[in-house]
């Protein structure tokens, strides 16, 4: 009886082995690091207007206080315009611009050591008279806004600061500044909200604009222009809201 119990206990072992070696047969191996990369670096075919009809846009009410998941997205601008496609050296020195200021803005801490908190800096760039951030943001026609945030600044006497909004007429899903070309075809206005000279310390900034019948889409501009300095310009507690509507 004990010989029969041993071999029992043998066999069940056998049996557990012999799974145990199926299933790392069938599990899959892990690429190599490079493999991976290069399957990376493969493009996926989806096209570009099933990726958008799945997102919704940015839509008021939004707020942003730059502490936890984005509300906004901010795009990097320099200069009025993106060059045109077939504008070579220009594209390249704008593309320079454009990593510049993406490297030397974003998230700053403004709080204190008992009282942290984020805001989020951008300063001018040598060479370069107009320079900011952007948020594309979906709104309706013919209809009143209210914008408030909260800004920062130590301006020299020949630059500005403050925050703008273009108009356009259909909601585009695209994370980079228009070209004239592209603006002209689809730009339908521009409104100056808040216009900062001199040193400001955390006021709050606030001004309303309606859209035109046909304003589908903002670009709600944080600028700075004029002449260079190392001062950033710092800004916090952006919203935007139906004049009426609550937060």
């Amino acid at each position: 009886m004990k010989f029969l119990t041993i071999l029992l206990i043998i066999l069940s072992l056998t049996g557990c082995q012999s799974q145990t070696t199926e299933e790392q047969e069938q599990t899959p191996k892990v690429e190599a690091p490079e493999q991976v990369e290069d399957a990376v670096k493969e493009p996926q075919n989806i096209p570009e207007s099933s990726v958008a009809e799945e997102q919704t846009p940015p839509t008021p009410p939004l707020y942003e206080d730059f502490q936890a998941t984005p509300q906004i997205s901010l795009f990097p601008r320099a200069g009025s315009f993106q060059p045109e496609a077939d504008d070579g050296k220009g594209f390249q020195f704008w593309l320079t611009y454009i990593d510049h200021l993406t490297r030397t803005s974003g998230p700053v801490q403004t709080g204190t050591e008992t009282e942290p908190n984020t805001s989020f800096g951008y300063r001018a760039i040598k060479g370069l008279d107009s320079i900011g951030v952007f948020s594309p943001i979906a709104v309706s026609p013919a209809t009143s806004y209210e914008v408030k945030a909260l800004m920062s600044c130590d301006l020299i006497e020949e630059a500005s600061a403050g925050i703008g909004v273009l108009e356009f007429k259909e909601f585009l899903w695209r994370g980079e500044q228009f070209s004239e070309t592209l603006a002209k075809e689809h730009q339908v206005g521009t409104q100056q909200g808040i216009k900062l000279s001199g040193k400001i310390e955390k006021q709050v900034q606030s001004f309303t604009f309606t859209t035109g019948p046909q304003t589908r889409m903002i670009h709600l501009v944080f600028f700075r222009d004029g002449a260079q300095d190392r001062n950033p310009v710092v800004i916090d507690d952006i919203e935007i809201k139906e004049i009426g509507a609550e937060r």
